[in-house]
């Protein structure tokens, strides 16, 4: 039975091997401690590094799942990609991702009849984006006009600009089924001071609409100040094809 003194002696670590490929551990001399072995290998470091990336994996993962879950895409839409699309535009919205940069009033208006995918690829456009990092909402506009006048009651905490501001603090805003929604006198102010806050604020919004919808939106006494400013933000690609649900898989 060794002593304490000639355990003392002992180098820490003598005689060990890695664990993942069997090399004996090597002596090193350190200050006031005298000879240490360590492994010889990368073995250790190597995999602190995959534990570091897997960790890494799993935070980006939950972080992807939450961005997703705040955007609130329809529930129609789930697992819907743009890798698996081939509808009509596509290529617009393959290069709107690749180009897209947050604040620069970039955006799109989608046109056409009712069931032809422009939903789903705009939401397939947000996405890709969020997977890329960027914050989305998808909201449809009358949602969207609902929520700001609830700053009026007490259901929202907000008043109606710091909503506004909430909104706007996304860095792509989808807006589905523009020109539905109903307009008097205190929603059409609303409505404009929502769109001018956007226009000022450099944001990026995607807007779907059939033709109708639009032709309704122009008739509207006092629109076309709010209806220039969206043209002034978004491209329009129209859909021209008959109505069907979803794009093909």
């Amino acid at each position: 039975m060794k002593t304490i003194g000639e355990l003392i002696k002992i180098p820490i670590n003598k005689g060990r091997k890695c664990s993942e490929c069997g090399r004996e551990y090597v002596p090193k001399e350190y200050k006031n401690i005298g000879i240490v072995y360590v492994p010889g290998c990368t073995c250790l470091k190597k995999k602190q590094i995959q534990e570091e990336k897997r960790k890494q994996r799993i935070y980006n993962y939950a972080l992807l799942k939450q961005r997703l879950k705040d955007a609130d895409f329809p529930y129609d839409t789930l697992g819907k990609r743009l890798k698996t699309r081939t509808c009509e535009n596509i290529e617009t919205a393959k290069e709107y991702i690749e180009k897209f940069k947050p604040r620069t009033r970039q955006g799109l208006y989608f046109v056409g009849p009712v069931g032809n995918a422009k939903t789903t690829l705009a939401v397939c456009i947000g996405k890709e984006l969020i997977r890329k990092g960027y914050r989305v909402k998808f909201i449809v506009f009358s949602q969207a006009i609902r929520l700001l006048q609830s700053t009026y009651g007490n259901k929202n905490q907000l008043d109606f600009m710091e909503q506004v501001k909430e909104l706007a603090k996304y860095d792509l805003l989808i807006f589905d089924d523009f020109g539905r929604e109903a307009y008097k006198d205190r929603t059409l102010t609303d409505v404009a001071d929502f769109v001018n806050y956007l226009y000022t604020n450099m944001n990026n919004i995607i807007i779907t609409s059939n033709p109708e919808m639009v032709e309704k939106i122009k008739q509207i006494p006092d629109f076309n100040a709010m209806f220039d400013r969206f043209f002034q933000m978004t491209k329009r690609k129209n859909f021209l094809k008959t109505s069907y649900r979803r794009c093909s898989e």
